[in-house]
């Protein structure tokens, strides 16, 4: 019923291997589910920031097109802005076309049951609505993001850009969402801890083929468990997929404080992890989360530190599990012959398995047996 799904969580690990800028010198490579993220974050602070404001926010239409929005790249493979942009200036019709097919794709592997629901959010991502519009400003607060730390070594390659950016954004300037978040005099510190985990490179004492990062991983994250909350809730058990989509979010983001100390190191000494969490809370609490508004604190703090409490968390994890499965077969597809990539993905698949979620245990399932260690998904 569900094993489209499953292919579609292995063709958006594109979003992985599909790096920005490319025709452009640049000091660092990012790739498109880390700008995703990024953006993600804009977007989300824009949410928060305009509900004591009077703005009406449909969350639930917002965060399906967060995460839904980058699916039709995974197709199309990566297109520059500029060169978009020029194709939509001499031949409107056939970029139409040409996207239309993409996300047909995509809808192909989407059950029958959501499809419209999927089909809307991929059309109308960035439409006039009040949530396309903050999707719209969110990723070109991204993109100029990008943009201005490669002017600093490039100016020459990225005036242009900047200057385009400028022009796209100023469109928004009278935009409450947007106003309020370049308001801010903490989005420096925000900004600053996003672009630590764009850097924070994933299994790094092992060597990897495809490498990812924890902004990157936490994208990715954000998709598979918003496809496994519309799974549960198509099963009759009903899960907040805007929950899930924030738990998802934000589940590392402490890592931009303390970096990331991985799960087996946590538990060398009984109650080490203890201790780290406590270490994530005060460094989160005095670097971050002192110069927010108590508002914003409350919508950030207690999902940022305790990102897999309850049935939306427990998702959120199993999802964070399920997300370095597919890290594993993509070291196995492109031949990393390490054994800890092999061994990694067993155990993981055995905790996955034993899931009380009807959804993780099929999709654990038909990674074990629908995909091929250094193939591609079965048809």
């Amino acid at each position: 019923m569900y094993r489209g799904y499953v292919r579609l969580l292995d063709v958006t690990s594109n979003l992985f291997t599909m790096f920005r800028w490319n025709n452009k010198p640049t000091i660092m490579r990012t790739n498109e589910a880390e700008n995703a993220f990024v953006s993600s974050h804009f977007a989300m602070l824009m949410s928060e920031l305009s509900k004591d404001s009077g703005i009406a926010i449909e969350e639930e239409k917002l965060y399906e097109r967060i995460v839904l929005k980058e699916l039709p790249k995974c197709v199309l493979s990566d297109i520059s802005v500029d060169t978009k942009n020029l194709i939509r200036e001499l031949a409107p019709v056939k970029w139409e076309q040409v996207y239309e097919t993409a996300v047909e794709e995509i809808l192909g592997y989407v059950h029958s049951s959501r499809r419209e629901q999927f089909s809307d959010s991929l059309f109308r991502a960035r439409d006039e609505s009040t949530e396309g519009r903050i999707i719209a400003a969110a990723d070109l607060m991204s993109a100029r993001l990008e943009a201005e730390i490669h002017a600093r070594f490039f100016p020459d390659h990225f005036s242009q850009p900047i200057q385009s950016l400028a022009e796209r954004t100023s469109h928004f300037s009278d935009f409450t969402p947007y106003s309020l978040l370049k308001q801010a005099t903490w989005l420096e510190s925000y900004e600053a801890s996003l672009l630590v985990l764009l850097r924070s490179v994933r299994w790094n004492r092992i060597n990897r083929n495809v490498k990812t990062t924890v902004a990157g991983h936490s994208f990715y994250v954000s998709i598979i468990a918003f496809v496994l909350a519309c799974m549960e809730n198509d099963a009759g058990n009903h899960l907040n997929i805007i929950e899930v989509t924030k738990r998802a979010l934000l589940h590392d983001i402490s890592e931009s404080l303390t970096g990331d100390i991985i799960t087996p190191t946590k538990k060398k000494v009984t109650g080490f992890d203890e201790v780290i969490s406590k270490v994530e809370e005060k460094m989160l609490d005095t670097e971050l989360f002192s110069k927010m508004p108590k508002a914003l604190v409350l919508a950030l703090r207690e999902r940022s530190l305790n990102p897999f409490a309850g049935n939306e968390g427990e998702l959120v994890r199993c999802a964070d599990m399920m997300a370095a499965v597919i890290e594993c077969l993509l070291e196995g597809r492109t031949g990393n012959s390490q054994t800890e990539f092999r061994v990694a993905f067993d155990s993981l698949l055995d905790q996955l398995g034993r899931s009380s979620f009807e959804s993780v245990r099929y999709v654990a399932d038909l990674f074990r047996w629908g995909l091929n260690w250094a193939g591609k998904p079965s048809p």
